[in-house]
């Protein structure tokens, strides 16, 4: 299912099932091997297409749509832009107080989305390890000057308690790693994270961002297959550019 089309850059954000012998289920972008492909595509269009993976890279050729019915993938209208400054929230912390991002202002702030019954190992369960690997590594700064959140994109299940437990099972140590839930459409769109229900699970793009001392958006990756010494570099760079 297409997510988002780049056609600037020739790339198409996908949610694709497993392919066999290759990679697990998962949200990522493909280099399409003709720019002319993307026209007819759009957030919501399934598609089928042949993947080729060489050595020099992957292209994404034969894109065909499938005949099923579209998805519904609102686009997010209200993303901001590198250096913007991310609009304040007030959402619900596993301990169950209130968090909003003016009372973190300061400090470095990384932010991702997950939820609790993600079924994919490689997409939130990742995503989850990988801020616990750099809560290890940045120990040090942790609740200080750096601070991670973990916004749910299933607040309807991932109540305070359930995030709580969740929390629990990644040794997240408060304040530096918190657990949001609440109304998150407003951060969702202005971060582009893109969410939605699918054949009985939530979709989405995965955005990990991070937010300066000052309050704006300082780098944004997408998906769950980043490397993590790639989110380390940039915070590193955030915690040693603001002192």
């Amino acid at each position: 299912m297409v997510i988002a089309v780049d056609r600037g850059a020739g790339t198409m954000l996908v949610s694709h099932r497993p392919i066999e012998h290759y990679m697990g289920a998962m949200a990522m972008p493909f280099r399409v091997e003709k720019a002319g492909q993307l026209e007819d595509l759009y957030p919501g269009a399934r598609i089928q297409f042949d993947l080729t993976v060489t050595k020099q890279g992957s292209l994404a050729r034969n894109i065909r749509k499938t005949g099923e019915p579209d998805a519904r993938i609102p686009p997010p209208k209200e993303t901001i832009k590198i250096g913007d400054r991310v609009p304040d929230f007030s959402l619900t912390s596993e301990a169950g107080d209130n968090i909003c991002l003016a009372d973190l202002r300061g400090k470095v702030v990384a932010i991702n989305f997950l939820y609790t019954r993600c079924p994919l190992p490689d997409v939130c369960p990742r995503l989850a390890a990988n801020f616990a690997t750099l809560q290890r590594r940045f120990a040090d700064r942790m609740g200080a000057d750096l601070v991670f959140l973990s916004v749910t994109v299933d607040p309807d299940f991932d109540t305070p308690a359930i995030l709580a437990e969740y929390a629990r099972r990644w040794s997240a140590k408060s304040p530096g790693w918190r657990f949001l839930t609440g109304d998150v459409t407003r951060i969702a769109a202005s971060l582009g994270e893109v969410y939605w229900t699918d054949e009985g699970s939530i979709g989405h793009n995965s955005t990990t961002s991070i937010v300066d001392r000052d309050g704006r958006l300082a780098a944004t990756v997408t998906g769950s297959t980043w490397r993590l010494d790639q989110l380390e570099q940039l915070l590193k760079h955030e915690l040693e550019k603001s002192q």
